[in-house]
């Protein structure tokens, strides 16, 4: 069936995310052990650049379709 298939590929990439999510942990806290509180400056200031730049992109509105119609597709593939 279509739907065992579906739940497996979720299972799947559940799986992935989790492993991807204790990996990204594991490297923060390198970097926390490397700069001490220097990390977290570095990590805020590139974080702010990046939403700026997604922001400035959200603002094209061929940008912002496009992003809405791949979110709108994704939700389709879920269900």
């Amino acid at each position: 069936m279509a739907s065992d298939a579906l739940i497996r590929d979720l299972e799947e990439e559940r799986r992935r995310n989790k492993l991807d999510t204790i990996r990204h942990a594991r490297w923060e806290a390198e970097m926390v052990k490397k700069l001490g509180s220097k990390w977290f400056e570095v990590r805020d200031k590139w974080l702010m650049e990046a939403f700026e730049a997604d922001r400035k992109m959200w603002q094209n509105s061929k940008v912002r379709e496009a992003l809405i119609r791949a979110i709108l597709a994704r939700d389709r593939e879920i269900q």
